[in-house]
Order: C-alpha cells, then structure tokens, then sequence
C-alpha cells in the first residue's frame, strides 16, 4: 500500500496546484456514497443493511476510531491550509489533520496532539498538481486520496478509495468541491 516511494517529496506545492481556501461539496457533481457503500458490500457478495435509516449519510456513524472516514466521505464543507510541506485539513465540524510532503509522517491524536496517543496517520506528496495522501486510521484500516484542482472549472476533484479495518471491500468515490469566497 505504501505509495511513496513512487511519488518522490516535494519540499514545496507545485505552482498552479493551490488547494489553499474554503471548499463546499458539490452534491450534484459528486458520488453518492452511501451508492458506493452499498456497491462495495454488494462487489463482495453481502447485503447492504443500514439499519433501517434513509437518505445521504445513513452509514454515517460507528466507533471514534473510524470518525475520518465520515468527514472524508460525508462533510459537506473543506477547508485547505497550505504552509510549505505541511497541509492542513479541517472538516466540518472542526475536526482537523495535518500531514506533510516531504516524507516526513504525521500522527494526529484523538486528542487532537501530534503525541501519538491512538492517532491517525497520514502522509502526502505531490505528483504534478495532484495532492496524493494515504493515511493509516486508528481503527488499522487505510485510505487513499488524491485532491486536483481542475484547470478549467477551478473545482477540487478528490478521488477516494477508503477501506477500514472491518469492512468487506474498499469503497471508492470521487467527491468534487466548488471554492468559497473569502469572507471580509
């Protein structure tokens, strides 16, 4: 699974691949995914079984171990800080991680320390303009994500493949953000 050997670190962001801002989901735009859920346990020969619940985000939920892959699949809002090597996420509900790019990993606690005290783990690299991260949950699953800001509508383009520990398959979505205006 460990990609970075391939992709080389990058010290600094590639020019014209700014990810840096505020992003809004485009619903219309993006994967359903509990669609992609459900096609995933069904890619595998299970039932799809959401506990009775309906509409977006009925497998939402479960144990604090698995919370990132709710914000990476689910939140509706972004938003981007870019400081040299170091890239910060933050998630709707403030749930924030930070990783870097240039080999160097990033622990990221339930806490919220970098101690690694039941932390998630991630990395990136650049390959181009597109921003390559694979991160190790607390659960001992894994992600996959790459973010691109498209050159021509100037959306961000996430392609997602997450598989935690105790799920049958890997689920894999392509979400895509429309940048917010700042706020003055």
């Amino acid at each position: 699974m460990l990609l970075a050997p391939q992709w080389g670190w990058a010290q600094s962001t590639p020019a014209g691949s700014d990810l840096y801002g505020s992003w809004a989901l485009n619903l219309k735009e993006s994967d359903d995914p509990d669609k992609k859920i459900e096609r995933a346990i069904r890619d595998v020969g299970g039932r799809p079984d959401a506990d009775g619940k309906r509409g977006r985000g009925r497998y939402k939920g479960g144990p604090k171990e698995q919370e990132i892959y709710d914000h990476l699949i689910y939140d509706e809002t972004l938003y981007i800080i870019q400081g040299g090597p170091e890239v910060q996420m933050v998630y709707a509900d403030g749930f924030a991680r930070s990783f870097f790019t240039d080999g160097r990993g990033r622990t990221v606690s339930a806490s919220g320390s970098s101690s690694g005290d039941a932390g998630d783990f991630a990395f990136g690299a650049w390959v181009g303009n597109t921003l390559n991260v694979e991160a190790k949950p607390r659960d001992g699953g894994w992600t996959q994500e790459s973010y691109t800001v498209d050159p021509v509508t100037g959306q961000l383009r996430v392609l997602l493949k997450l598989k935690p520990l105790l799920f049958p398959a890997v689920v894999e979505a392509l979400l895509v953000y429309d940048r917010q205006p700042v706020k003055k």
